[in-house]
């Protein structure tokens, strides 16, 4: 009797292992394909105040890093020199032309753009996705009061 329950557990696994083999090749090439792997999200910034970035772009050809960036306080501001510092994971970013001079003044609802060199070429690839983390440093000429404005903008290399 041992051996009809033998004989009938050695069909079965003959008769549906070779389903669940095809599934498991089929999984594990779609796997490869790339087919469980979620989408980028869209770009996008958030948490800065007073200062913030419109619009930003990395573009892997030049290794920069382009912002714009809002004065949305209500009132003149000052940004100095090297006034917008960037950090990466995985790049290093150096401050040297962020901005290039004092943007003195910073009116209102001006918008202005501000290009950081990143060391994307050797970290990331085209399309890859990014985050980086922004402190932009502003003085309020009216109180002359230092301020950072803090946030991070994330998206795909261009």
């Amino acid at each position: 009797m041992n051996s009809q329950k033998g004989q009938s557990a050695i069909e079965y696994m003959t008769t549906y292992g070779w389903a669940v083999l095809l599934i498991l090749v089929v999984g594990m090439v779609l796997w490869q394909m790339g087919a469980f792997t979620p989408p980028s999200p869209p770009p996008g910034c958030r948490g800065f105040s007073s200062v913030t970035v419109l619009d930003h772009s990395a573009s892997y050809d030049e290794d920069k890093m382009y912002l714009i960036i809002t004065n949305e306080a209500g009132t003149q501001l000052t940004i100095a020199q090297n006034g917008v510092v960037m950090g990466m994971a995985d790049a290093t970013c150096s401050a040297t032309g962020a901005p290039n001079a004092n943007i003195d003044p910073f009116r209102p609802g001006q918008g202005v753009k501000v290009n950081v060199t990143c060391s994307l070429q050797s970290n990331y690839g085209r399309g890859e996705y990014y985050r980086t983390h922004i402190n932009i440093t502003y003085t309020n000429p009216s109180s002359g009061m230092t301020h950072k404005s803090a946030g991070e903008c994330w998206g795909s290399i261009e």
